[in-house]
Formats: structure tokens, C-alpha cells, sequence
């Protein structure tokens, strides 16, 4: 029998790459995806993928869908609680005694200064502190309540120490992102789109104070290749992968400073017209509090353009055997910077 594979957030930028890149690695799974509406041309890119439409408040749909499944991955609405804890029921098979395997993505938000309570005396600043998935495990599983992420990662938690015997949890906390998405919707990164957006707004790249406020990055390719890894290593139940409580996967492998990202961005668009000098300029706090308001998060645009967010993906690299391979941030700035005026 192939393995089941039940797998959420299709048309988002990471969802639909590691959609794609399991598909098309490994078309011998029976994979079944849940989607609002059917996404275009999609029966002849994927014909061997079911689809099962819903919204994440349909939760007897979820729960269906995870009970039939042997590996849950959620790549949708990763804060959506009653989502996620609908996945989790049904992953848990209460009428049968196979186990079921539940991946969620996450995010690096959760061990951002942005949620700390000091954390406004690092916004433009560098902070030391730097996060890793193996050996201080416990300083990431233990973040307080009301940080990003934190109270669907709790949970997960939660059902892991609980019914561990039949449930096998990994919360996958990739960083910032860049490179061009692969699935059937949504291929643009976050990041880029937004910071280029504000850039055009002032008509200067910015940074706060001393723009030495730092934040991991990886390439979508990357992050795909862990996240099949990861999979491949739930189907199989071989390898050494750490399930459960502890299970934490972080997927940096470069770090850039705000200063340094904006004086790039600054070249490409006063190469291409955009802005009348490329020189990064630094702004106030005041200046970046306003900024992607439509997002109805206040003071996100600390999160993204003030705060630090530092980490390592040591578990990866021990329990995946997983290291980077795609081109560097530095060497696709350019056309990151350039997809986002085309």
C-alpha cells in the first residue's frame, strides 16, 4: 500500500513548494491536499492528487481527512488553533492502533526579540542571542505565552508528551525566505514583496537606528529539501529523526543584518529607476511602526525590519542529514528585489 500523505496550504508560498517537491520526488504517494478552491490547471500538473475543499473552520472535514492519513502535514494557517487541533484528533486514529505522524510549520517569529519583553532595546540592534534546535531545545520549547506561534506550537506539544505512543509530532520553524515558490499558487516570498513596497513608499532603503538588527535566512529550496527529508523519514520509520516534545526543526543557513539587506535592495532599485539614490538611510522607530498595517498585526513591521530573530539548525544537520545547497541570499538578491517591480 503507498503511503497516505494528507497535506495542507498547497497554494502558499511554502506549502506549495514542498507540495511540489514531494509530488514530484516520490509519485508513488497518495497524496491528498485541502484547498478553498481548486487551484487553475491544477488536475493536469498534479492528476494523480486528490483534493478535499474546505475552509479551516470546516473541522470535522480536517479530522476526516487527517484520520485516513499516515503523515499530516499542516503548511496552511499555522496560528489557526482549532485547525490544528482538529489535524491532531484525527491524526491520533483513536480507532486504530497504526501511528500517525504530524508536521506543522512553524516559524523563527516564535524566538524573535520582537515578543520579548526587552525586546525594543534590541529594534535596530544586534542581539546576541542565538537560538538552536538540539542542545538549548529547551530554551525554544519553553517560550513564554503570547510570542508568535506559541500557542498552536504549545499544543502540539501537548498531544506529543500525551499520546506519544501513537502520535509522532515535528514543528519545522524555517526563517525568513527567498527564491522563487514552486507550487500551484502563491510562488513570491514575504519579506521581499513587503520591504520593497515600503522602500518605494519613503523612496529610500531604510533601516532602524544602527540596522544591525539580524535575522536567519534560507532559500525555499532548502527548506523544501528538509521538509522531504523529513517526510521521507515518517514513511519509512527508519533513521534517527527525534519525534515528539523536543522535535523542533530549524532550517537557517545565513544570516544578514537589516543595514546590509536594504543597502543591497537600495542598488538594485536605483539601478533599475526606482528610487533617485541607493543610499540606506536609517529611520526612527516612529517611522516603522505604521508600515504593512494591513497585515492587523501592531508593530509587525518591528518584527520584519527592526527585530532580531537569530537561530541554528543543528537537528537538521545531525537527525536529517540535511546541509544547504541552493544559491545564497546575496547571490539572488538581485533577482528577488527585481521580481518584486516587474
Amino acid at each position: 500500500m503507498p503511503p497516505k500523505i494528507f497535506i495542507t496550504g498547497i497554494t502558499g508560498y511554502i506549502g506549495g513548494s514542498v507540495f511540489h517537491a514531494l509530488s514530484r520526488r516520490h509519485p508513488e504517494y497518495q497524496i491528498t491536499a485541502f484547498v478553498r478552491t481548486t487551484p487553475r490547471n491544477f488536475a493536469n500538473l498534479y492528476p494523480d492528487v486528490t483534493l478535499i475543499h474546505g475552509t479551516w473552520d470546516d473541522r470535522e472535514v480536517l479530522t476526516a481527512a487527517a484520520t485516513e492519513a499516515d503523515v499530516v502535514i499542516q503548511c496552511g494557517s499555522s496560528d489557526h488553533l482549532g485547525a490544528v487541533v482538529a489535524l491532531l484528533d484525527g491524526a491520533l486514529r483513536k480507532d486504530k492502533a497504526k501511528t500517525t505522524y504530524y508536521i506543522h510549520l512553524s516559524g523563527t517569529a516564535v524566538i524573535s526579540d520582537y515578543g520579548d519583553v526587552d525586546g525594543a532595546i534590541y529594534r535596530g540592534r544586534s542581539n546576541p542571542k542565538v537560538y538552536d534546535d538540539l542542545i538549548n531545545v529547551e530554551e525554544v520549547i519553553s517560550r513564554p505565552d503570547g510570542v508568535p506561534h506559541r500557542h498552536t506550537d504549545k499544543i502540539i506539544q501537548e498531544y506529543a508528551q500525551k499520546h506519544g505512543d501513537v502520535l509522532k509530532t515535528a514543528i519545522v520553524c524555517p526563517p525568513d525566505l527567498y527564491g522563487r515558490g514552486y507550487g500551484p499558487g502563491k510562488q513570491d516570498s514575504v519579506y521581499f514583496p513587503v520591504f520593497v513596497n515600503e522602500v518605494k513608499n519613503l523612496g529610500y532603503p531604510f533601516y532602524c537606528h544602527e540596522g544591525g538588527n539580524t535575522r536567519g535566512w534560507a532559500h525555499i529550496d532548502d527548506l523544501s529539501e528538509l521538509y522531504t527529508r523529513l517526510i521521507e523519514a515518517a514513511v519509512n520509520k527508519e533513521g534517527e529523526v527525534s519525534w515528539g516534545r523536543e522535535a523542533y526543526f530549524f532550517a537557517t543557513t545565513q544570516e544578514a543584518t537589516q543595514k546590509d539587506i536594504a543597502t543591497a535592495t537600495g542598488k538594485v532599485l536605483h539601478a533599475k529607476g526606482v528610487i533617485s539614490s541607493p543610499e540606506a538611510i536609517s529611520v526612527s522607530e516612529e517611522t516603522i511602526a505604521p508600515m504593512w498595517k494591513e497585515l492587523g498585526i501592531p508593530n509587525v513591521a518591528f518584527y520584519l525590519f527592526a527585530n532580531n530573530s537569530r537561530s541554528k539548525p543543528f537537528r537538521a544537520e545531525k537527525e536529517l542529514r540535511w546541509k544547504p545547497r541552493a544559491p545564497t541570499l546575496w547571490q539572488e538578491i538581485e533577482k528577488e528585489v527585481e521580481a518584486c517591480i516587474s
